[in-house]
């Protein structure tokens, strides 16, 4: 689950960013979009059972996002690997399409690490 707006979303992990303690995600929304691509996923279905939704979720290549460790909360439950490949081509196309900024996009303007500060420095 990741905190959005201080409203818990389920997510899938995409990515692990190594030694700057925050991971790519792509979030889901209980809004159903058809002007988007994304996949719908039905809380009763296997995939839905698999990652403990609640309700019917949707995930779009929009709510790709960089997320700091401490936005998440790591909860049971798992991804299935038909799910996750799907997952993957739709975020591999996303990525093919954002701009660096839009693929560093931050759920919260301090999410990303900054660099640590050395006495002497400003």
């Amino acid at each position: 689950m990741v905190d959005v707006g201080g409203k818990p979303h389920p997510a899938i992990v995409v990515r692990l960013v190594p030694g700057e303690e925050r991971l790519v995600v792509l979030c889901g929304t209980g809004t159903q979009r058809f002007e988007l691509a994304g996949i719908p996923v039905q809380s009763h279905s296997a995939a839905g059972k698999a990652l403990r939704l609640t309700k019917d979720t949707y995930f779009y290549a929009t709510n790709l996002r960089s997320v700091r460790l401490g936005h998440v909360e790591v909860r049971e439950g798992y991804c299935p690997p038909s799910l996750f490949l799907q997952v993957r081509y739709l975020v591999e196309g996303a990525l093919m399409v954002l701009s660096a900024a839009e693929q560093e996009k931050d759920l919260s303007e301090d999410a990303r690490p900054r660099p640590i500060q050395t006495p002497g420095q400003t």
